[in-house]
């Protein structure tokens, strides 16, 4: 190789070394300088004293609650106090170990949240955002609404034919009706003599059929109640109750049909 050449390739290489250390000096202080600056930022962040201010939110809490609820009931602080020390730097909370509070007045509407800036901070932001959604969150309980009340009708236009023969006003269930205990049970059809049994609902998702019916098997079965229907192995059921509290419940592939339960252990 030629004195010519060995220079040539002598001088890139030292350039390659130079660059090297330039890109791994550069790291070097962009690390130093990044663990330096976190680590100044955090300790100032935890040596910052809370400090209280205080939020109006009766009329965010009232935007977000459901439509159904009468304006004379209490507002439901728990729920907001909740979602913020959920969503707001959770571990500076006094339940985590923190040093930031709340505490409600409801008779004002008040909530005093004591906390550093950072939290006042997001904790601004987080009622801002839910302040911005009040219109779809009232649209989309408009629909609640509608949807539940066209439901409902549905729901009587199938009970109507049973509640002509029952000479009886049926009032749809709701979804949250506790079957809890023991029925007596007559199921009745246009035609045949009626069958009698009994169920136990052992909790809000099971009961036990004491002998097998044209339904059901003996034995547990599964189960779940919405608004004005039950639901239950291979069977789906219209359901209503009457002025005497009977479970009244329709399959909903036979309208003509009904079993009627009625409790034995008030």
């Amino acid at each position: 190789m030629s004195v010519l050449n060995r220079r040539s390739f002598r001088y890139p290489i030292a350039f390659l070394l130079f660059a090297c250390l330039c890109v791994a000096g550069f790291f070097a202080g962009y690390r130093t300088g990044f663990s330096s600056g976190y680590s100044s930022g955090r300790a100032k962040y935890q040596s910052e004293d809370p400090y209280p201010v205080v939020y109006q939110v009766g009329d965010l809490i009232r935007a977000t609650r459901d439509a159904g609820v009468s304006p004379d009931t209490p507002l439901d602080f728990s729920t907001l106090m909740r979602v913020t020390q959920s969503m707001v730097f959770p571990a500076e909370w006094e339940q985590l170990g923190g040093n930031c509070s709340m505490a409600s007045f409801p008779s004002l509407e008040l909530l005093v949240i004591d906390a550093t800036s950072g939290v006042h901070a997001r904790t601004k932001e987080l009622f801002e955002d839910m302040d911005s959604l009040k219109p779809a969150i009232a649209e989309k309980e408009q629909e609640r609404l509608q949807l539940k009340r066209m439901q409902q009708e549905q729901v009587s236009k199938a009970l109507e034919p049973v509640s002509k023969r029952l000479g009886e006003t049926l009032v749809p269930i709701d979804g949250d009706v506790k079957l809890t205990g023991k029925w007596d049970v007559k199921i009745v059809a246009p035609d045949g003599k009626p069958a009698t049994n009994q169920y136990t609902f052992i909790d809000q998702e099971t009961f036990e059929a004491e002998s097998s019916d044209p339904f059901f098997k003996s034995g547990k079965q599964w189960f779940s109640v919405s608004d004005g229907a039950m639901v239950a192995i291979g069977a789906g059921f219209h359901a209503a109750m009457n002025s005497d509290d009977a479970l009244i419940l329709v399959p909903t592939n036979d309208p003509t049909t009904y079993l009627r339960l009625t409790r034995t252990d008030i």
